[in-house]
């Protein structure tokens, strides 16, 4: 059994949201939308007991999309998700916050990006555990909680508790 651990960022400005839809070409999620995001890094995890998700998330964010740090505003850890997949444990930390201005579409390797109308984004295709984090997000966008997502290992349930 393997652990796999990445973070996403959903971007908001006014009502839209800055989405990507996973090339066709990734080993994980191709073809569906999800947030701005990666792997942890060895540079990431170098001390085990105190991992900076939040600055992994940051880099992500430039490496894939262009955005500096300084166009962030209130950057917060809402969800992490769990779910086992085959010989893997997968975790995912997503961060929700706000940019100023809708930047124009950045282009990337990893797929496409978009600005998504925030009461379109749970119809989009994406994996059980982005959804349930968005959807959760979206039905309650001022919440300041922390929630853990556990979702089946066949996708077809999935549990969300506040921590």
């Amino acid at each position: 059994m393997v652990t796999r651990i990445t973070v996403g960022a959903f971007l908001s400005c006014e009502n839209k949201v800055l989405l990507m839809k996973r090339g066709l070409h990734k080993e994980l999620g191709a073809g569906l939308w999800a947030g701005i995001g990666g792997h942890l890094d060895l540079e990431d995890i170098k001390n085990p007991r105190a991992i900076d998700f939040i600055e992994t998330c940051y880099r992500e964010v430039w490496e894939e999309a262009g955005i500096e740090k300084s166009d962030i505003r209130g950057l917060t850890l809402k969800y992490i998700g769990v779910r086992k997949v085959d010989n893997e444990i997968r975790m995912n930390y997503f961060y929700f916050g706000e940019i100023e201005n809708e930047i124009p579409l950045p282009k990337c390797d990893e797929g496409d990006f978009f600005w998504v109308d925030k009461g379109e984004i749970i119809n989009l295709p994406m994996s059980r555990t982005v959804k349930e984090a968005v959807k959760n997000w979206v039905k309650n966008p001022a919440d300041d909680n922390v929630y853990f997502i556990i979702v089946s290992a066949d996708e077809d349930s999935a549990v969300i508790s506040q921590l």
